[in-house]
């Protein structure tokens, strides 16, 4: 086996974009984090006869998302990857990835390191086609626009701390309240006043995913998030995409029941692990 620590993100490209184009869907996430910089990591595996059978791509301070070609479970594979890294003194301190490959990873890794992790995420991928037909609570559905940037920021900053991303950052807040409005991606229901956000965040080849769903704490329960998902789904959908996808934290029951009221079905498990040096 062969492990290739990439500088340039060409060669990458050039390497692993045919093994991650065959499942993009579940690898979307690595075709934004291919870039040249001094935060980016981008690296792969190869079996004897050249071919990738592991792809793996950072983008510090998010987690490393690792890829076992066609899901094929290679243990080898994954320990020659660990060893590695290792070997290179390259430090991993997050992960994420398909459950089974996550764990093993860290295990790996953990022992030729002396790090230990715990588990600090477990997220599923829901892939829609067709949207459901519901009744919707009373509002509207449009466009956020520069007109909402009196609570928008502030939406954005505590989507952090309430999806355990982050602290809440009212700066970092209003610089993702800016970019969404600037490239159109952001959408609100509105009942007399806003009530519930959704965004298109990424696309792959014919589907959309939708992230920053976020409806303020003393607006919940009322169907305000199913409805703007709903709604921006059907638009998604409507653009002339085949699929709609998004992800959702396993741990919250309320998240899920709402989307698989929508029409979006379980396709995919990732688990996220952090890396410490803590018993």
């Amino acid at each position: 086996m062969k492990f290739t620590h990439y500088e340039a993100a060409k060669d990458f490209s050039d390497d692993v974009l045919e093994v991650l184009n065959r499942h993009e869907i579940q690898n979307n996430l690595f075709y934004g984090n291919i870039g040249d910089g001094p935060n980016k990591f981008m690296a792969s595996v190869k079996d004897g006869g050249g071919n990738v059978i592991l792809t793996a791509i950072r983008t510090a301070p998010y987690p490393m998302v690792m890829y076992e070609t066609d899901n094929v479970r290679s243990d080898e594979a994954v320990k020659f990857f660990a060893r590695a890294l290792a070997e290179n003194n390259i430090e991993i301190d997050i992960v994420m990835a398909e459950k089974e490959l996550a764990k093993n990873f860290c295990d790996y890794y953990g022992n030729l390191t002396g790090e230990k992790y715990h588990n600090n995420e477990n997220l599923v991928l829901y892939v829609l086609e067709k949207v459901n037909r519901l009744d919707l609570a009373k509002g509207e559905f449009r466009v956020v626009n520069e007109r909402d940037m009196f609570w928008l920021p502030y939406w954005c900053a505590d989507f952090q701390p309430a999806c355990n991303l982050g602290e809440f950052n009212l700066d970092k807040g209003l610089e993702q309240a800016n970019k969404i409005i600037g490239n159109g991606s952001a959408f609100v229901w509105e009942d007399g006043f806003p009530v519930s956000l959704a965004a298109k965040v990424r696309t792959v080849s014919d589907c959309a995913f939708i992230g920053t769903v976020y409806t303020p704490p003393n607006l919940r329960g009322r169907g305000y998030s199913t409805a703007c998902v709903s709604r921006l789904s059907q638009k998604l959908l409507g653009d002339g995409f085949k699929y709609c996808a998004l992800y959702a934290d396993c741990a919250n029951p309320y998240s899920n029941r709402i989307y698989q009221k929508i029409g979006y079905r379980e396709v995919f498990w990732y688990d996220q692990y952090k890396l410490t040096g803590e018993e």
